[in-house]
């Protein structure tokens, strides 16, 4: 069965209603169909009238109904259990942590909640980007000359640009700025992976491509940080070998040449 671009059907646990209602909030607005549930049984219940996509499953420390939910899951859809992304705490019920890890679960922690759940999920729906020999061009998701900023803010950015790219579960966060002189902008970034918080990207090479080829490069640092510096290029793609057999391209948005503000305006 294809999951294309039809509408994921996605079963939310938890008993905390703010954060149930956080989570399908956020998914909604990705396009997702949510249901939500508070106990085990509303959970089985809810499971025997509706298939899932899916399933989140927020356990706010109580380890033993994440438990009993993942057993039955395990006995009445052993398919889902490969979908399931639970969350977790940095500091919490350390039998959570043990369940993500006893059944291979997708975990994302609390704090990162916004940033990677949705990550982590279309990681689930397209498996395709794990596939070997591949390059895989990053979509643009965000980019800080295009989306609302609240008054003020955009002012206080100048002449920086900041651009997130997503390839499957990875991300590659951008910031693009003037460089040393007015023909030089600096570009410097990182590389994460939301469905693995603990992922390190030390070494990782990262090309900086022209209309004639290569202009910069540089080595990711542990966290996947890295810094490049260029001659202006209204026209550039990043290159980054993720590993021997998975690269991803980033094309950056047309580039204009930085405009300095007079040292005396205000």
């Amino acid at each position: 069965m294809s999951t294309g671009r039809k509408r994921q059907r996605i079963l939310i646990f938890g008993e905390e209603p703010s954060a149930r209602d956080g989570m399908r909030i956020l998914l909604g607005s990705a396009g997702c169909e949510c249901t939500v549930v508070s106990s085990v049984q509303q959970t089985l219940a809810t499971m025997e009238q509706k298939n899932f996509d899916a399933v989140v499953l927020d356990p706010q420390s109580s380890s033993s109904q994440a438990t009993e939910v993942i057993s039955r899951i395990k006995e009445s859809h052993p398919s889902l259990l490969k979908r399931v992304v639970i969350i977790i705490d940095q500091v919490g019920d350390s039998q959570i942590k043990d369940l993500a890890e006893r059944y291979s679960l997708l975990h994302v922690q609390r704090k990162f909640l916004l940033q990677q759940l949705w990550g982590s999920l279309e990681s689930l729906f397209r498996p395709e980007v794990t596939l070997q020999d591949v390059t895989h061009v990053a979509r643009l998701m965000s980019d800080s000359f295009r989306d609302p900023l609240p008054i003020g803010v955009r002012g206080l950015l100048g002449a920086s640009r900041g651009l997130l790219y997503a390839a499957g579960s990875l991300r590659v966060d951008l910031l693009i700025e003037p460089g040393a002189s007015s023909n030089r902008l600096a570009l410097t970034g990182q590389i994460l992976d939301s469905a693995k918080p603990d992922r390190r990207f030390c070494g990782v090479p990262v090309t900086l491509r022209g209309w004639k080829g290569p202009v910069a490069r540089a080595a990711a640092e542990e966290f996947g940080e890295f810094r490049l510096e260029f001659s202006f290029e209204s026209n550039v793609s990043l290159e980054i070998k993720i590993d021997e057999t998975n690269c991803i391209t980033v094309s950056l948005p047309v580039l204009e040449r930085a405009r300095r503000s007079s040292a005396g305006s205000s």
